[in-house]
């Protein structure tokens, strides 16, 4: 079996990515320097750059690494025990946790999840696209409708990409997408005299 990234990932390069969390967290992208990152690491300039040449390299591991911990959050919570619309919570959750996180570290929780998405928007398209499959699958277990599926998967993470997008502070977020899970899963749950898909 091939290494993931993540199990291949030596102990010095987390620890600079953690660093960059936190300087990033802390000071802003723009204002954090690659000194700054081998400072908070504990490591010289030297060391940092036999791993890294420049921030946004860096920068893109740091997001990189934030995904795939997405997705197993994801996967994990789809898989757990309960039903189809449990899960369905579960999974909703699981797959903005990391913006729970970064709108909670610091004062610039919220610019970093803007410059995720402008620095590494492959890597978000192949997440949110894993992320619609598994929503249409667990849609169809509660609607047992399998084609509408696909569409209300893309309006939901549609849907929770736009609630992210303008959350200010980690209790805005959690509320705006507690409020949406109920809305959609007692939507999805309540059958309906409307045409589907």
């Amino acid at each position: 079996m091939k290494p993931t990234p993540e199990s291949d990932r030596s102990d010095t390069a987390d620890q600079l990515l953690d660093a960059a969390l936190d300087q990033f967290t802390r000071h802003g992208y723009a204002k954090t320097t690659m000194s700054d990152i081998a400072t908070a690491a504990g490591l010289s300039r030297t060391s940092l750059y036999k791993h890294y040449q420049a921030k946004d390299a860096v920068f893109a591991d740091l997001s990189q690494r934030m995904n795939e911990r997405v997705v197993e959050a994801v996967t994990s919570a789809a898989t757990a025990p309960g039903g189809p619309a449990e899960r369905l919570a579960n999974v909703v959750h699981a797959r903005i946790g990391w913006v729970y996180d970064l709108l909670n570290r610091g004062p610039f929780g919220h610019e970093l999840i803007n410059e995720k998405n402008q620095i590494c928007g492959g890597h978000i398209l192949a997440t949110n696209d894993r992320f619609q499959s598994l929503l249409a699958r667990l849609i169809t277990g509660i609607t047992g409708q399998r084609d509408a599926a696909p569409a209300t998967a893309r309006v939901i993470t549609a849907a929770l990409n736009g609630v992210l997008e303008v959350a200010t502070s980690r209790e805005q977020a959690e509320a705006d997408v507690s409020c949406l899970r109920d809305l959609l899963v007692s939507g999805l749950e309540r059958p309906s005299d409307r045409p589907r898909g």
